[in-house]
């Protein structure tokens, strides 16, 4: 009866970590390891509830280690944390109109001490001091797998910011923006390594994982959204998900966390 409990107990508390926002099951669960997964209490969870992401407690981030974060749309509130609790180095790596103007906005609200409001609302504000935000660097282009410029497809709701380059919400409108692959970036600002990838590039993620495992420019710590989870483009997307799973997997990454269509993996000691 005892073993059985406990078993429940672990049970329920991966159940609860796997649950989004919504408090929904992730579909994730189905293409991941279960038994890889932290359990709440050696979790962290950075950011608002839109745009937060976890991390594992042990994470290891310091004032010393640099962060890239490809997808910011108007919620950095996860980047600004980690320069704001760890120090971090962090570089947003966003092409669309609307997030680079949220970041100047915000830069000019912090210089002028004013309170600026993530995702432009009224309630989450942004905490971040004018000292941290040196520590901030935005640049304005795509992470993909090529080098190469590409059509961004705008979502059907104009009221929302994420622009995608495999067209998930199948619209006619676009821009056409640079795009890099990591280790063209690295290469680019000058970067030996680093420490954290956060990519959230709406479906664009597969070829990035695949870019990555080739070039061997997999980060200790990667979190990725995996769009179509709650976007798929055809019947074929759960395999998609799995394969691109079990290929980071392979590639020596474990994954520790999900939450709705969000991800976390640490390579493997």
């Amino acid at each position: 009866m005892i073993v059985k409990q406990l078993l429940q107990k672990a049970v329920g508390k991966l159940r609860n970590l796997a649950r989004g926002q919504e408090g929904r099951l992730s579909p994730l669960l189905a293409c991941v390891n279960r038994a890889g997964l932290l359990p709440s209490e050696e979790l962290l969870r950075l950011g608002t509830v839109y745009g937060g992401w976890i991390l594992p407690k042990d994470h290891g981030l310091t004032a010393d280690s640099l962060c890239y974060c490809a997808g910011a749309g108007e919620d950095i509130s996860f980047e600004c944390e980690l320069v704001e609790r760890f120090g971090c180095r962090v570089r947003i790596i966003d092409p669309t109109p609307r997030a680079v103007q949220h970041f100047k906005d915000l830069e000019q609200a912090v210089q002028s001490g004013v309170r600026f409001p993530v995702n432009n609302g009224g309630v989450d504000y942004y905490a971040i001091s004018a000292a941290h935000l040196d520590r901030l660097q935005f640049l304005p282009v795509g992470l993909a797998d090529k080098d190469t410029e590409m059509k961004f497809f705008l979502p059907q709701n104009p009221a929302h910011v994420s622009c995608s380059v495999i067209n998930l919400q199948k619209t006619d409108q676009y821009f056409t923006a640079p795009c890099l692959r990591l280790s063209s970036i690295i290469r680019q600002e000058g970067d030996s390594s680093i420490d954290m990838l956060k990519i959230d590039i709406e479906g664009a993620e597969y070829g990035v994982i695949e870019d990555m495992v080739r070039s061997g420019t997999l980060p200790r710590l990667l979190l990725i959204e995996f769009d179509e989870a709650h976007t798929p483009l055809d019947a074929q997307a759960p395999e998609r998900i799995s394969r691109h799973i079990a290929l980071l997997v392979h590639s020596g990454m474990r994954c520790v966390a999900i939450e709705g269509s969000n991800a976390t993996f640490v390579r493997a000691s």
